[in-house]
């Protein structure tokens, strides 16, 4: 039976058009979709099919031809060039990435997926960019939504959502091969392979393998330069096969691992040297019925890290059951339920055991129609938390008791946005959210004792923090200036209170309260940010392409005292200035792209040594990079990539390690 979930469209013509296509972000036919529209489609934010402009949230859709066209070996470089997207390169192989916000070590705001599947880590509650297992030339689109969308996508999607979707062989068949060979010892091979077997199964398979060298590391930072010599590797596989078991059913069964290597900065501004090896196993069951398009899904990530200062086992199973069904023509609905269970050895000093939660969450979407120039999405997301410890923390240093750990959250997150197009042309969004950010396993569990300092001390996670929420108000304008001039604008305000954070060099606790001084992961009080985007995109006549863009930023904390009691700064670590420019011209053969990042000055927290807190004055600075291409034939292409061009041997952009130009050469099939 054919899908009865159709493409909400302005015409009735192009809503007949897609009668036959399915609603299911990862069965979208993207490529017809898209030529259809003459724009950009998601299903990522309710479920059912939108062009770009009915997004219900302010989206970036990154498409195949632009990331072909960037001068980019990975996916945090790529997104750096949008309108609010912070990023922050500590090492040659961690990238830290923000919306609105300030890109920190092991940045906790962002929700990732790949696929649908979360690839946050437990641990810290970040993402370790380099060890998702996807090749650049695998990736159909990238979604990038903007403020906290827990109620639309989920756990965590606090500061906004990257949605990464890989290539379906179910629509296309192709066969790639690539080798990048750069200065700096860079070099980086991958291949990748869809095919359909019929109209019953087909198969999707990735395998890259890249290594560099490290930067240098900046001077003050003692600890950096200590771990200098360490090299950056990364190997990682997936596979995918995609079953049609009924003329209404799907299976889609996915296996990913990866092993990654290199320098990182931490959530405490102190460096590391990591080891990652990850594994993932999913599987969807999509069942199109007479009650609605039903989704089951089921993963679990395996996560083994080998930090500087201790190793981390966390596992994370999640089930979800989701059915999207309309009520009429105007009305679709989504309803989920979602359990996650994450777990993880006591870390990163053992014998003290053992910890984790369960997860319950409900939510439900509703999207009307009103006419063709209004509709509403409302949503809404409620999450019961229940952490534990199996094992009784030593008495000798902790200040926590096992019972302590049997604490509960109870939450609840919304979206509620109208898009309305007026008569004059384009699109009106008015957006409310609230998000809820969860501490992770380090702010709950984290114990350690620490004989590095002249006095003793524990570092301690704290099962009394409170979780911090998120609320974002924004007004959003797209439209088209002329037939080849198009517009993107917005005003935004976010508040984050109850900010969950490390510590500073000053205990919280201290005998007789505690056995030895305390430095706990607490909340450390509110921060506000409020701001404007603009960007402009040209497509004129003559194979030329354009686009600027421009963010400001402008934040006020109420946080704890820097220094004493936290490390967060995110007023003075925030740039207040974020500009990119890009300009480029296709031929029938040849192709040049170039690219500009300008970020202003910022002063960023500094741990050069534990226990000792400074901050670090960071200058303005631009960013050039280039990329030169030759198609050779229909299957060959020959390109020149210079990535930081201006860069020469390092620039002082953050406080770990110095970002060195690499330019390389690459050399790329496909069939």
């Amino acid at each position: 039976m054919k899908t009865r979930f159709l493409l909400m469209s302005a015409t009735a013509v192009s809503a007949a058009a897609v009668l036959s296509l399915p609603a299911i972000g990862q069965s979208l036919d993207y490529n017809a979709m898209s030529g259809l529209f003459g724009e950009a489609v998601t299903a990522g934010a309710t479920g059912a099919p939108q062009r770009s402009s009915d997004v219900p949230a302010t989206m970036i859709i990154i498409t195949r031809d632009d990331i072909e066209r960037s001068p980019e070996f990975d996916i945090p470089g790529l997104l750096r060039h949008y309108a609010g997207v912070g990023h922050n390169r500590f090492s040659f192989g961690d990238s830290q990435v923000a919306i609105r916000g300030e890109a920190s070590g092991y940045m906790p705001r962002l929700l990732v997926l790949v696929n649908g599947r979360e690839v946050y880590l437990d641990s810290y509650g970040y993402t370790a960019w380099s060890t998702l297992p996807v090749q650049m030339e695998e990736i159909q689109q990238i979604e990038v939504v903007k403020g906290p969308q827990s109620a639309l996508y989920g756990f965590n999607a606090v500061s906004g959502v990257v949605n990464i979707i890989t290539r379906n062989p179910d629509f296309e068949n192709w066969v790639t091969a690539r080798a990048n060979i750069g200065n700096g010892g860079y070099d980086d091979v991958a291949f990748t392979a869809g095919r359909s077997f019929g109209d019953r199964a087909s198969v999707r398979f990735s395998y890259g393998n890249a290594g560099a060298e490290e930067f240098e590391p900046i001077a003050s930072n003692t600890f950096a330069v200590s771990l200098a010599d360490g090299d950056y590797s990364r190997e990682t596989a997936s596979l995918e096969g995609r079953f049609q078991i009924t003329d209404n059913v799907r299976l889609i069964a996915e296996a990913t691992t990866s092993e990654v290597q290199l320098q990182e900065l931490t959530s405490i501004y102190y460096t590391t040297r990591s080891l990652y090896e990850l594994h993932s196993y999913k599987i969807d069951v999509e069942a199109d019925t007479d009650f609605g398009f039903w989704t089951f899904s089921g993963y679990r990530n395996e996560t083994e890290i080998a930090y500087e200062f201790g190793p981390s086992s966390n596992e994370l199973t999640t089930f979800r059951a989701q059915n999207l069904f309309k009520i009429g023509t105007n009305d679709t609905v989504r309803l989920t339920a979602e359990y996650r269970e994450g777990t993880t050895i006591s870390f990163p000093d053992p014998g003290n055991g053992g910890f984790g939660y369960e997860t319950m969450a409900f939510s439900a979407m509703w999207n009307h129609r009103f006419s063709s120039a209004v509709d509403l999405t409302l949503a809404g997301r409620f999450d019961s938390v229940d952490w534990s410890r199996d094992g009784d923390p030593n008495p000798a240093f902790y200040i926590f008791t096992q019972e302590d750990y049997d604490v509960s959250f109870e939450e609840f997150s919304y979206n509620a946005a109208m898009v309305w197009r007026p008569q004059s042309g384009g699109a009106v969004r008015f957006s409310a959210s609230q998000g809820v950010q969860a501490p992770s396993m380090f702010d709950i569990g984290f114990t350690l004792l620490s004989t590095t300092t002249p006095i003793p001390l524990a570092i301690t996670g704290n099962p009394n923090m409170e979780t911090s929420i998120v609320r974002a108000y924004e007004i959003a304008y797209d439209r088209a200036l002329s037939p080849t001039v198009d517009m993107r604008a917005a005003i935004f305000t976010q508040e984050t209170s109850d900010v969950r954070g490390t510590f500073g060099a000053f205990p919280d606790v201290l005998p007789p309260n505690a056995p030895l001084p305390v430095l706990l992961f607490n909340n450390r009080g509110d921060t506000q940010t409020t701001g404007a985007e603009i960007s402009l995109m040209g497509d004129p006549d003559g194979g030329w392409h354009w686009g600027v863009n421009y963010t400001y930023q402008s934040v006020d904390d109420d946080l704890a005292t820097f220094g004493l009691f936290t490390a967060l700064d995110f007023e003075s670590a925030t740039p207040e200035h974020l500009v990119n420019a890009q300009i480029g011209w296709a031929g029938e053969r040849f192709t040049a792209d170039a690219f500009f990042n300008y970020v202003s000055a910022t002063t960023s927290p500094l741990q050069p040594d534990f226990g000792t807190l400074t901050r670090f004055d960071l200058d303005a600075a631009i960013a050039a990079s280039f990329r030169a291409g030759f198609r050779v034939n229909d299957h060959v292409n020959i390109s020149l990539n210079a990535q930081n061009a201006n860069f020469g041997s390092g620039e002082i952009a953050n406080v770990n390690y110095q970002p060195a130009s690499r330019t390389w050469l690459q050399l790329s099939t496909s069939f």
